[in-house]
């Protein structure tokens, strides 16, 4: 898998101001914007973004080759945007700064 600092947010590579890019921002916003899940399954996108399920199956298998979307390793139905599940991708969901306080915290005691 590609580490955290590869991956690009989906706002960089979305073909903005076109109709797939519309429907990919929709996608998008149903996936990666919910704030109660981090995982969504494919109707509730297609619910959500007002996608077939087709397209919204289309426009995964295309993310998912850049490693941008992710499947729920306990549900294959369920999708996640990278940024919502940094350890499954390798990222730490701590900022440098957090990590550096607790360093030095640590280190104190």
């Amino acid at each position: 898998m590609s580490s955290c600092r590869n991956l690009p947010k989906w706002t960089e590579v979305y073909p903005q101001g076109t109709s797939v890019g519309n429907e990919e921002q929709r996608f998008f916003i149903a996936l990666a914007r919910h704030p109660k899940w981090q995982f969504r399954s494919v109707a509730a996108i297609a619910k959500d973004s007002g996608l077939t399920l087709e397209r919204v199956e289309e426009i995964l298998q295309k993310y998912y080759k850049k490693g941008m979307v992710l499947p729920n390793p306990k549900n294959e139905d369920q999708w996640a945007y990278w940024e919502r599940v940094p350890k499954l991708v390798g990222c730490s969901s701590q900022t440098l700064a957090s990590k550096d306080q607790k360093k030095r915290v640590d280190a104190a005691f």
